[in-house]
């Protein structure tokens, strides 16, 4: 049987025990829906760790319980699933490492295991051993710690923040001031959504290339007709505006990679008669489905936007040239 749904069935064993009443074998056994035989393993394996896990007689019939007194929960209730989701999150959330974001993850993880009876360590431990996250590509925010609670001020509180963001290929860092919506987490990056006062327009910024937030006195509110998802609907990845239907082929030994996966909400895959598929989607950027069709070669095709497909043999074409010189 799988590590985890073992604790998920002991830590639920855990709740049941608490009750007042204490619970027989059977009950334990219909409850849990396993035998009577792995019930009891259970039970020794919670006197092993520690549970203070006592047998009493009644009329004949043998409950089981904890002794009195013994507190087996935090006073906020969590369930094991609930808490291998917060050990989850605390893995997908690791690039912020040194932010407030993070650091309040990690506080909350200190508080409810401190909340916990001594005994339901060895429970939470194995929490660590059992859910691993990893991320590639991440970028660094450790310097970020001010930059991130300044703008979570804002964003809270609705007040409009002045940044200095500095644009790659410019030395100089611009001035901005901007109504800050939201702080987006996607692909291991976290940007800054909100209304551009400049260009009078919602734009998106990069947290790493904020330099300095000041908060401003003046305050503003969220329009209602802004709807984060539709303004993000059309992106490939980072850049949104006017959505440009793309179709692509890809090869039959790349088709059960590229049909696994979603890659936009618009996308459409059909698989053809060789075992290759066709992939189709309104985006609104093809620089960046251009970067990521690079990295599969020979096994993509664009079909269309010309353009696109235009692009890419050029980049192809100077990839061999730098690799094996004029050809």
């Amino acid at each position: 049987m799988p590590r985890g749904a073992q604790l998920i069935r002991q830590w639920r064993l855990v709740q049941l025990l608490a009750g007042r009443t204490g619970r027989t074998l059977a009950q334990l056994q219909a409850e849990l829906a396993v035998s009577k035989r792995t019930v009891q393993r259970d039970l020794g394996d919670l006197q092993a760790a520690g549970f203070p896990v006592v047998s009493e007689p009644r009329n004949g019939t043998v409950f089981w319980h904890f002794i009195d007194g013994f507190r087996a929960e935090a006073a906020l209730s969590l369930s094991l699933p609930e808490m291998m989701a917060l050990y989850f999150s605390r893995g997908l959330l690791k690039p912020l490492q040194g932010t407030g974001i993070y650091d309040a993850l990690e506080s909350a993880m200190h508080k409810i295991g401190a909340a916990l009876p001594a005994q339901g360590h060895s429970l939470l431990n194995l929490l660590g051993s059992g859910i691993h996250v990893s991320g590639f590509g991440t970028k660094d925010f450790k310097r970020s710690s001010a930059i991130v609670q300044a703008l979570m001020k804002g964003i809270l509180h609705h007040y409009t923040v002045e940044i200095s963001h500095t644009v790659p290929g410019y030395e100089k860092a611009v001035l901005r001031k901007v109504d800050p919506y939201k702080l987006w987490y996607v692909n291991g990056g976290l940007y800054l959504v909100g209304l551009d006062h400049r260009s009078k327009e919602h734009r998106i910024f990069a947290v790493h290339r904020i330099g300095a937030v000041s908060t401003t006195n003046h305050r503003f509110e969220i329009p209602a007709s802004f709807d984060f998802d539709k303004f993000t609907e059309s992106a490939f990845q980072m850049v949104w505006g006017e959505p440009q239907h793309v179709t692509i082929r890809f090869r039959d030994d790349q088709a059960p990679y590229v049909t696994e996966r979603i890659w936009h909400p618009s996308q459409k895959i059909t698989p053809q008669d060789d075992g290759s598929v066709i992939l189709e989607m309104d985006i609104a950027d093809i620089e960046e489905v251009r970067r990521w069709l690079i990295g599969f070669g020979a096994a993509s095709e664009v079909i269309e936007p010309l353009d696109l497909r235009k692009k890419i043999a050029e980049e192809l074409q100077l990839a061999i040239k730098g690799y094996w010189g004029q050809v």
